[in-house]
């Protein structure tokens, strides 16, 4: 624990958020139950498991505070006649091909001709009605009266598949509604609650529609998918494709469109604007958060966020930053700001893929040298055997990364998607190489398309790209025996699987001679 303290710390307080969800306890006895284990343990003079245990009943009364429904919240009028309801829209406004969803936190509800304040959030979808060519769903910060019944989300129809319901009562949303004619609503004024998140999500849209304007509509797709972390727009055969090619996370903005942002910004900033590395440092992350909002709160990019943003503030006060601590600092943010947050796949698939990548990859770079030629070391020094000898290791470090982070997620695809991806290694070490200028031409796209010579060149190099990465992508997912349909191991199979993945590991790492373990062990 004092190597790496917060590694404990967020194992613990995961583990009272666990805890409190599985045995659907009172908060009192649960609260008994993990002060007389603290007790115990102080008693015996066992203080780190004591103070561990203290962390643990924190997480359980987070949870519990967290799902606890507020006696004011709209979903206690769901068996009610609401005739209509009014709020202000907190959320982007998400447009898809038939309709609208958007987020709205209710001030009153009205029933039998009588208006009541009330306080929750409901998800709110507005369809698109065929008779309104100019149709125009509302905008973020308006607040609007809806004509319509209110209903609770759905559950699954089959036990083991996504849950409507339970995905939005981790955002704590526990009502619905569904408008479906523009009568339905009335746009009472115009608000704007947050201008940083105003202005993120008027930047998040020019970006979108400059990458619409200037390029095809199936690579426009995957561009804004890249730089904007949604799929929400791919084509259904390209969509289907990703996720056979296990390439879908490539759409998820994570650590890559962070490390991204700080190389670009962080060279303009410091060879072209020449501020002080402290100022520099501050900036970066001031343009970090700034993406963030843009995305959106997802899991991946909230985690990138708060490790970046630690990273630099290391390097501010001069304190190295160790990547294990560093990420389950994150995850400790994470979940005492969102506790339900621990049941999201995108939570789970995102951390275990950056531990795998810290943990995983240094003992299969350890294990590829062994086997590394001599001849390597002898190549020509001339242009085409360093560009050969470039393109190998980037093809090596491509299938090296993309096999450790199969290996740390791979039963959680299992255990929630039913599918594995044969081809994913092959696939992923191929498409990760167009991930950088996809995204570059997509975030250079607002700046330079307005310019005839530099906007025509970069539409022209991203389009050329992104096509290639489709042609790829389309390539591995068209094969017969793309992916195998594998039944769930269950919580029990994937705790198992991880417990024979760590025993492998530790193995790994004593056959790693003692001079080269200070460089490798995470």
């Amino acid at each position: 624990m004092a190597q790496r303290p917060l590694f404990s710390v967020a194992v613990a307080f995961a583990a009272g958020i666990v805890l409190s969800a599985l045995l659907r306890a009172p908060l009192a006895v649960g609260l008994v139950v993990l002060g007389s284990a603290c007790a115990l343990a102080a008693a015996r003079r066992a203080f780190t498991p004591a103070l561990l245990i203290l962390v643990a009943a924190a997480g359980f009364m987070r949870y519990d505070a967290h799902t606890r429904v507020p006696v004011n919240d709209l979903s206690h009028f769901l068996r009610s006649r609401v005739s209509a309801f009014e709020g202000r829209i907190i959320s982007d406004v998400d447009i898809r091909e038939n309709r609208a969803l958007f987020t709205l936190a209710a001030d009153a509800v009205e029933v039998k001709g009588r208006v009541i304040p009330v306080t929750g959030r409901v998800m709110v979808t507005h369809y698109r009605s065929p008779r309104a060519p100019d149709w125009q769903p509302p905008d973020y910060g308006e607040v609007i009266r809806i004509r319509t019944r209110l209903s609770r989300p759905s559950a699954p129809s089959n036990p083991g598949d996504f849950s409507w319901r339970d995905y939005l009562a981790r955002r704590g949303i526990y009502t619905t509604a569904y408008i479906r004619s523009d009568k339905q609503i009335e746009r009472l004024r115009s608000e704007t609650p947050n201008y940083a998140v105003a202005f993120a999500l008027r930047a998040r849209e020019h970006l979108a529609e400059s990458i619409g304007r200037n390029m095809p509509p199936d690579e426009a797709s995957v561009v804004i998918g890249i730089d904007l972390g949604t799929y929400t727009v791919l084509p259904d055969r390209l969509l289907a494709n990703f996720k056979k090619t296990g390439t879908l996370h490539l759409l998820a903005a994570s650590g890559f469109n962070c490390a991204v942002l700080v190389v670009v910004f962080g060279f303009i900033l410091t060879r072209i604007v020449r501020l002080p590395r402290k100022w520099i440092n501050l900036t970066l992350i001031g343009i970090l958060v700034f993406y963030m909002l843009m995305i959106g709160a997802k899991p991946s990019i909230v985690r990138a966020t708060i490790m970046a943003t630690l990273l630099l503030l290391g390097w501010i006060i001069n304190r190295p930053s160790d990547p294990v601590n560093l990420l389950f600092a994150a995850a400790l943010i994470i979940l005492a700001i969102n506790p339900a947050d621990i049941f999201d796949i995108g939570f789970q698939l995102s951390f275990a893929a950056v531990l795998a990548l810290i943990i995983v990859l240094p003992a299969i770079e350890a294990a590829a040298e062994r086997w590394r030629m001599p001849a390597t070391a002898r190549v020509r020094a001339n242009w085409r055997s360093r560009t050969i000898l470039y393109l190998t290791r980037e093809l090596w470090q491509g299938v090296a990364c993309t096999a450790a982070a199969t290996l740390g997620t791979l039963p959680l695809s299992a255990h929630y998607f039913n599918q594995v991806s044969i081809v994913s290694v092959a696939a992923n070490a191929i498409v990760a190489a167009s991930v950088l200028p996809i995204f570059a031409a997509g975030l250079l796209m607002p700046v330079l398309s307005p310019l005839p010579l530099a906007g025509d060149a970069l539409s022209l190099v991203g389009t050329a790209v992104t096509r290639a990465a489709i042609s790829a992508i389309n390539w591995f997912g068209d094969m017969p025996y793309s992916c195998a349909s594998v039944p769930s191991p269950g919580a029990v199979g994937v705790a198992g699987y991880y417990l024979v993945l760590a025993g492998l590991l530790r193995y790994a790492y004593s056959r790693i001679p003692a001079d080269k373990k200070r460089d490798r062990a995470p």
